[in-house]
């Protein structure tokens, strides 16, 4: 289920959530929300408070999803009772001081990519979580590109901008170099989509980093 936000000034910052009240045989053993698995106590109707992390609430501006496991019995549906969000005020929470280090993704790509002189090396195989830690920070990105478009990027753009200039290519030519790696070619492509909105000149740039 997802957990959608109306309000651009507000940020959600936590949730929680209630089980048992329907009935005990309902209670899932266990939720997962930004890839953490939250496990629930069997039988016992109770509230759980699920505080998010700075990256979590970055990529909880707009809404967020919360994916529910199978009962302990596993021969009920299972069923969350009540939901509520916890939104903090974005001047208040540093919305734009946090996004602006999330724009920091240069030391990222060059200790993933281990520098750009000579042959580019591979990707190193990741394990799930470390797959999913990378590409969050790969959505948080494109979320700052399309944020800061109007102010600083649009002029950039229609000059046409170089793909040089992007801090992240050496990150982004690692990962689409690698035919292993799908969840990370979605959110790489992402991160181009937000720079190049425009679909002719995304589609010029796209062949530069992916090898058919």
């Amino acid at each position: 289920m997802t957990i959608s936000n109306p309000n651009p000034d507000i940020v959600m910052v936590g949730c929680r959530i209630h089980v048992g009240n329907t009935s005990a045989s309902n209670i899932p053993s266990e939720i997962t929300i930004f890839h953490r698995v939250i496990k629930l106590d069997e039988g016992m109707r109770s509230w759980y408070d699920i505080p998010f992390t700075t990256a979590e609430s970055l990529l909880a501006d707009e809404e967020f999803t919360i994916s529910v496991g199978r009962t302990f019995d596993g021969s009920s549906i299972p069923r969350i009772d009540s939901i509520e969000a916890y939104g903090r005020a974005k001047d208040e929470f540093g919305w734009k001081e946090k996004l602006d280090a999330a724009l920091d993704m240069e030391a990222l790509g060059s200790s993933s990519t281990g520098g750009r002189s000579g042959k580019r090396p591979q990707i190193v195989q990741a394990a799930p979580i470390q797959e999913q830690v990378l590409a969050d920070a790969l959505r948080i990105l494109s979320r700052v590109y399309l944020l800061c478009r109007p102010s600083c990027f649009t002029d950039m753009v229609d000059a046409g901008m170089e793909v040089n200039n992007l801090k992240c290519r050496a990150l982004l030519e690692t990962i689409f170099q690698s035919d292993r790696e799908p969840l990370l070619h979605s959110t790489a492509c992402r991160v181009l989509q937000a720079v190049f909105p425009k679909k002719d000149m995304y589609y010029q740039v796209i062949p530069i980093f992916v090898v058919y």
